[in-house]
């Protein structure tokens, strides 16, 4: 409880030098494994409601990159800190204090001029303080567009945000073409990205479904539609779902559990029905109290009509 309070007490004296630029800040740091989890707090603009606001951002940083600060600083009971953490858009100066794993301070961040003439060179320029610096948290490079420019991507200003965060580069594009998806949009290399789709994804899916549309795999991947899951879906009875299928039950949130009920209580569903099912909260409870009010002839159509206009059957 003591190291709580300790960091508490770091953030609220760091928040006295919290200058309304965003430039400066406070950060909060962890130990994640063999890199460090850093989370920044900084000014957001006044807005017509909010003279300010705070915006967050948090990353791993790896402490090969990192000067000034070893795991021994951070596990420490009580340790003064400074050190930077350099990126090619910029560089992050830090200070403050870590107790036992957890640490808090204020920071400053310095835009590197050569980054954003490179950038210029590229085309690309005005960009705002909250860009670059996440730019140099992502450690993001110029030469990641000259690469996708060589790939044939066309590169919006709009989109570098994305690349960014997402880490589409050049790597990633070879990657999925190997998987059997080329020359992808770079809104379905977001995707992807987001979906956390990778060669043992790819290869799950593929066993169940046969080839899957880049769109399809995509929505799989972001909703957590994993092989286990269809093969747990397949077991309860459901052999010949599609992909669009396991993404729906999946959004509706069926398991085996919840069709064992639902059997149980009369009910063979379709997917579409236990999706319904599902998505309305027509549960084992909910149908057991209709039979107890309206008899046991009650359909599945009745009882999500019962559901969605919030009445009893008609008598």
């Amino acid at each position: 409880m003591k190291r709580y309070l300790l960091i508490l007490a770091l953030l609220f004296f760091a928040s006295f030098a919290f200058a309304a630029d965003s430039r400066t800040g406070v950060w909060s740091a962890r130990l994640d494994g063999d890199a460090l989890y850093v989370n920044l707090v900084r000014p957001s603009p006044p807005s017509p409601h909010h003279e300010y606001g705070t915006n967050n951002i948090g990353t791993n940083i790896s402490f090969a990159s990192i000067s000034g600060l070893t795991k021994a600083d951070v596990a420490a009971p009580a340790k003064d800190v400074q050190f930077t953490f350099n990126a090619p858009a910029g560089t992050f100066a830090f200070d403050g204090r870590f107790s036992n794993g957890l640490g808090a301070g204020n920071f400053r961040f310095t835009p590197s001029g050569a980054f954003l003439a490179e950038m210029e060179s590229l085309g690309y320029s005005g960009f705002k303080d909250d860009e670059v610096l996440m730019f140099a948290l992502e450690s993001f490079r110029p030469q990641t567009i000259r690469d996708l420019r060589a790939l044939g991507y066309t590169i919006e200003k709009k989109q570098i945000d994305e690349i960014a965060i997402f880490k589409i580069d050049a790597s990633a594009v070879r990657e999925y073409t190997a998987l059997g998806y080329p020359n992808l949009p770079l809104r379905d290399l977001v995707q992807f990205r987001i979906g956390h789709i990778d060669a043992a994804f790819v290869k799950g899916i593929r066993e169940l479904f046969g080839n899957v549309s880049a769109h399809d795999l995509a929505q799989l991947g972001i909703l957590r539609v994993t092989p286990e899951y269809v093969r747990e879906m397949q077991g309860a009875g459901l052999k010949a779902l599609t992909p669009r299928e396991a993404t729906e039950l999946k959004i509706a949130q069926i398991t085996a559990a919840k069709i064992a009920d639902y059997r149980r209580l009369g009910f063979n569903l379709t997917p579409h029905e236990l999706q319904e099912f599902g998505i309305f909260k027509v549960t084992p409870q909910f149908i057991e109290e209709a039979r107890a009010r309206d008899g046991k002839d009650l359909t599945p159509r009745q009882l999500i009509d019962m559901k969605i206009f919030n009445r009893e059957r008609s008598r």
